[in-house]
């Protein structure tokens, strides 16, 4: 198990959703993925995953999104497992109400 819990601030991840959001570089583009929770349960529960990566990617209609593989203890990816994206997108599917977002989308 590592000893990075990956745990932030909701201060710290203000601070880097709102730089994100507000760097003209990446204006118009995603801002959020959502991916089901079963489907994460998907990937954690496969024999010999010991933890998650996320990719960068485009999808078809070349929309930043996200594509989540499982890693096993030598830290490869798992790319003969579940492979998870049709990830909704935000701004198309967003919260309501998030401090991680700067405006509303």
């Amino acid at each position: 198990m590592s000893n990075n819990t990956h745990v932030i601030s909701l201060d710290e991840a203000k601070q880097m959703t709102h730089a994100y959001q507000n760097a003209q570089q990446f204006q118009g583009l995603t801002v959020a993925s959502m991916i089901d929770k079963e489907a994460y349960q998907l990937v954690i529960d496969q024999p010999n995953c010991v933890n998650i990566r996320t990719y960068f990617g485009l999808n078809s209609e070349e929309k930043l999104t996200i594509v989540i593989v499982g890693v096993d203890a030598n830290g490869e990816d798992m790319t003969d497992g579940v492979l998870l994206n049709r990830a909704y997108l935000c701004p198309e599917k967003c919260p309501q109400n998030s401090a991680l977002q700067y405006d509303a989308i």
